[in-house]
C-alpha cells in the first residue's frame, strides 16, 4: 500500500512595499505494509506535482495580510501550512491547514491563530478581525472597576488554550504520568473533560506503526484517566513516521479538546481577551503566567492589562463551567476549547490557586 503526504509551508512578512511571501512544498511517498498497516519506508518525490496544497498556503497568508490591514493592529508577520493526505491514486483522502498571524496592538503583541479540516479558505473568516480593530487606545492607560477581584474570571479562547495546554502536558510529562496513574478514578476537577485527539485524519484511522488512532481522554468528567500506553516512548496510536531518520516519533504538536458544562458569561465578568506574546509562559515550577489584554463585560471598550499565574490543573479546580463557541486555537499547540469561566481573583487567591494582579502605567 502507498500514499502521498504533501505539506506546504509559507510565511508571509510586511515590506515597504508589497509584502514579502515565500512558500515551500515537501511531498512524501510512504509504503505500508498490507499485513500490519503500518509505515515501512518513504522516498521524497522532485519534479513536477499538484501545487494545489502550495497555492491555498499562498492565498491564507495574502488574504490574512489583506485582513490585518483593516484592523487598528499591525501585521509583523503570518506562517501557514497546508497538510495533504493522498492515496496510491493521488485522490485528496483529508486536507488540513493551520494559520497563525502576529499582531501589534496598542497593548502589545499577540498571536491569532486557528486550524481546520477541509477548505483553507474558511480559516482567514475564523478569526476575530473585527474584536481585535476594536481594541482602543491604550490598555494601559485605563483602570478596571474597583471590585475586579470579586468579579467571574472568564478567559476566551485564546488565554483558554494556553491553561488547557498546560493541563495536559502535567498529565502526560514522564512525570505527569506517574501522577495519573496514582489518581486514576479521582475527581480532581469540575465535570470537565479534556481529550487528545490523534495526529493521523479521521478517515484513516491508524497512525503510522499501524495502531488505531483513537481519542484518548486525559480527564473524564473531572475525573483522572490512567495514561495510554507507551511504544518506544511514544502513546499508542500518535507514532508518526519521520523520513529525514527512517523511524517513528510523536506528533509535532498536541491536539486537545476541553468540554464541559454551560455556565454562561457573567454580565459583569472580567474577561481575559488576549495573551501578551514575547513573554515565558509555562516555568520550570509547574506554573503558567499569562499577561493578558483584559477588559469587563459591562465596559467592552476600557482595555487594562491583567497577570494570572497558577499551575494548570489548580486553576481548572476553579472554573464554573464553559460559555460561547467552540474556538480551534492554533499556537504551539492545537487546542478546541469555549470560552472559560472561573472563579474570581479573591476566591482563587483565597484557595492558594492563583496569583492574579493589574499591571499599571
Amino acid at each position: 500500500m502507498a500514499e502521498t503526504r504533501i505539506r506546504a509551508s509559507g510565511i508571509l512578512t510586511p515590506t515597504q512595499g508589497a509584502p514579502r511571501l515565500t512558500v515551500s512544498l515537501d511531498a512524501l511517498r510512504l509504503e505500508r505494509d498490507a499485513a500490519t498497516g503500518g509505515v515501512t519506508g518513504s522516498r521524497r518525490l522532485t519534479g513536477p506535482m499538484d501545487q494545489g496544497a502550495g497555492k491555498e498556503t499562498g492565498l491564507l497568508l495574502t488574504e490574512a495580510a489583506g485582513r490585518a490591514a483593516t484592523a487598528v493592529a499591525g501585521l509583523q508577520s503570518a506562517v501557514a501550512q497546508v497538510h495533504e493526505w493522498r492515496d496510491a491514486d493521488g485522490l485528496l483522502v483529508s486536507r488540513r491547514a493551520e494559520l497563525l498571524a502576529r499582531v501589534e496592538t496598542p497593548g502589545g503583541p499577540v498571536l491569532l491563530g486557528t486550524s481546520g479540516c477541509g477548505d483553507p479558505g474558511s480559516l482567514v473568516e475564523a478569526l476575530p478581525w473585527g474584536e481585535l480593530g476594536a481594541l482602543s487606545e491604550p490598555s494601559g492607560s485605563t483602570a478596571p472597576p474597583d471590585d475586579w477581584r470579586e468579579r467571574p474570571l472568564v478567559l476566551r479562547p485564546s488565554p483558554a488554550a494556553v491553561l488547557v495546554a498546560g493541563a495536559a502536558f502535567s498529565l502526560t510529562s514522564r512525570g505527569g504520568r506517574a501522577t495519573a496513574r496514582r489518581l486514576a478514578g479521582r475527581r480532581v476537577l469540575p465535570p470537565l473533560t479534556l481529550c487528545e485527539l490523534p495526529s493521523a485524519p479521521a478517515e484513516s484511522g491508524w497512525d503510522d506503526r499501524g495502531d488505531p488512532a483513537l481519542r484518548t481522554a486525559l480527564v473524564d468528567a473531572g475525573r483522572i484517566c490512567p495514561p495510554s500506553p507507551l511504544t518506544e516512548g511514544i502513546p499508542l496510536g500518535r507514532a508518526v513516521w519521520d523520513h529525514d531518520t527512517g523511524t517513528f516519533g510523536p506528533p509535532s504538536l498536541a491536539r486537545l479538546e476541553l468540554t464541559g458544562p454551560e455556565a454562561g458569561t457573567p454580565p459583569d465578568a472580567v474577561e481575559l481577551v488576549w495573551c501578551v506574546e514575547g513573554l515565558q509562559r509555562y516555568h520550570g515550577d509547574g506554573t503558567v503566567r499569562l499577561q493578558c489584554l483584559a477588559r469587563t463585560a459591562d465596559r467592552p471598550g476600557a482595555w487594562f492589562r491583567l497577570v494570572l499565574r497558577g499551575k494548570p490543573v489548580h486553576l481548572l479546580r476553579q472554573a464554573r463551567g464553559l460559555a460561547g463557541p467552540p474556538t480551534a486555537v492554533h499556537s504551539d499547540s492545537e487546542v478546541t476549547t469555549r470560552s472559560l469561566v472561573l472563579a474570581g481573583a479573591a476566591d482563587m487567591e483565597g484557595a492558594g490557586h492563583a496569583v492574579v494582579t493589574v499591571i499599571t502605567p
